[in-house]
C-alpha cells in the first residue's frame, strides 16, 4: 500500500472512532496553545553596547531565549528620567520585566501594586516589596575587595584610585570593598576617589582618570559603565594599570587592563527567567557572592603575576570561610581592621 493510502486509512479510522463513541464528546474546532511568555529587559543608563553591566545582563536574556520558548525585547530609555516610565510601559505587556537600573523603593512599590499580574526582577536591589518582585543583589564588595588586594600588591607609588558612577548603596559596596582590600595589604596606601555621576560618557571617565593619575595613582579601578571605556583609554595613554568591571574588559586594551572584577548579572537574569518558566518565581531578596562564583576577578590578558593571583584567590577562600567580613558601606569600612592573625 502506498504511504498516501495509509494516511487516508488512519484518518478514516480516527473519524469513525469519534462518531461511534460517546456522543457527548465535543471536538473543538480550534485548539489554542498557551501563548509564549514575554520578557522585556529595560536597560539602565548607557544601554546596550556599554561593554559593562547592560551587556552582561543581556547575555542572560540571550541564554534564556535559547533554553526556553519565550519572546524577548529590549527597552533602552533615552534619558535617566525616562527609566521608571519605561519600566511601567514594559509591565503593561510583559509577563516578566527585567529592570537593570536602580529603582527607589517607593517607586518600586508603586509599580508592583499597579501591575500585580506582572513579575519583576530588579537587579542591584535589596528592597523587598511584594510577592511579584524578585530583588537580585550581588556582593559587589567581595569582588571589589579582591581587586583591591590586587591593586595594593601591584602599585609602585602606594597610590591607587577608585572611580565610581553615582553614589548609592550599590556603589558604596564597590568603593568600600575596594578600600578594604587595599587596606588589608597596605594600610598606608592612599586611595583616591572620584565619581563620574553618570554611566554613559567615556569622555568624563577619561578626564577623571587622568586627574587621578596626575595625583600619583598608578592603578585605577572603575565601576562606571560605559564611562569606563574612557578610564581604560586614559590608563593606556598614561602607562598605568586599569581594573575593569562587570566582565573581562581586557578586550578593550589587553596591555593596560590589569584584571577585571566580574559580576554575573547574566546569571541573575537567567535565574529569574528560569524560575518564571518553572512556576517557582517568588518575591524577595536573592544575594549572590563569592560562594556562588557570582563575583570575583578574571585575568583575561594574563597580566597578573602568579604570586599576586594566588594571594587574591587565598583571600577569596578566607571570605567564603567567614574569616573576613568585607564592609559594604562607610560605617563598615571605618570599623574594618586588619587582623593580626594570618588569614591565608
Amino acid at each position: 500500500m502506498r504511504p498516501i493510502l495509509v494516511m487516508l486509512l488512519i484518518a478514516l479510522i480516527a473519524i469513525s472512532t469519534l462518531s461511534c463513541g460517546d456522543q457527548n464528546i465535543e471536538v473543538p474546532e480550534n485548539i489554542e496553545e498557551d501563548p509564549m511568555k514575554k520578557v522585556v529587559m529595560v536597560a539602565s543608563e548607557g544601554g546596550l553596547g556599554d561593554k559593562s553591566f547592560n551587556d552582561v545582563a543581556y547575555e542572560g536574556i540571550l541564554q534564556g531565549a535559547s533554553d526556553y520558548q519565550i519572546q524577548v525585547s529590549i527597552e533602552e530609555p533615552d534619558a535617566e528620567h525616562d527609566y521608571i516610565n519605561a519600566v511601567k510601559k514594559a509591565a503593561e505587556e510583559a509577563d516578566l520585566v527585567i529592570a537593570v537600573g536602580f529603582i527607589p523603593k517607593n517607586k518600586l512599590e508603586e509599580i508592583a501594586t499597579l501591575y500585580p499580574e506582572t513579575l519583576f526582577a530588579v537587579l542591584d536591589s535589596e528592597d523587598e516589596v511584594s510577592d511579584n518582585v524578585m530583588n537580585i543583589a550581588f556582593k559587589d564588595h567581595e569582588g571589589s575587595f579582591l581587586v583591591g588586594v590586587i591593586a595594593a600588591l601591584t602599585t609602585e607609588s602606594d597610590i591607587v584610585g577608585f572611580i565610581g558612577g553615582k553614589q548609592d548603596p550599590t556603589m558604596d559596596k564597590f568603593e568600600y570593598g575596594f578600600r578594604a582590600g587595599v587596606k588589608i595589604i597596605n594600610p598606608n596606601a592612599q586611595v583616591l576617589v572620584d565619581y563620574t555621576e553618570c554611566y554613559d560618557n567615556p569622555a568624563i571617565g577619561e578626564t577623571i582618570a587622568k586627574e587621578l593619575i596626575e595625583e600619583g595613582a598608578d592603578v585605577l579601578f572603575h565601576a562606571t559603565g560605559e564611562c569606563g571605556i574612557g578610564v581604560i583609554d586614559a590608563a593606556a595613554e598614561m602607562k598605568v594599570w586599569a581594573i575593569g568591571v562587570d566582565q573581562d574588559q581586557s578586550f578593550l586594551n589587553p596591555e593596560s587592563v590589569l584584571c577585571s572584577m566580574f559580576k554575573r548579572a547574566d546569571s541573575g537574569v537567567y535565574f529569574a527567567i528560569q524560575k518564571m518558566m518553572e512556576g517557582q518565581f517568588k518575591g524577595g531578596v536573592y544575594e549572590f557572592g563569592l560562594e556562588f562564583e557570582a563575583v570575583g576577578f578574571v585575568d583575561g590578558a594574563d597580566n597578573l603575576p602568579e604570586e599576586i593571583k594566588k594571594q587574591a584567590e587565598d583571600y577569596a577562600e578566607a571570605i567564603i570561610a567567614g574569616k573576613i567580613l568585607v564592609p559594604k558601606d562607610r560605617g563598615g569600612f571605618e570599623g574594618f581592621t586588619v587582623p593580626e592573625d594570618d588569614l591565608i
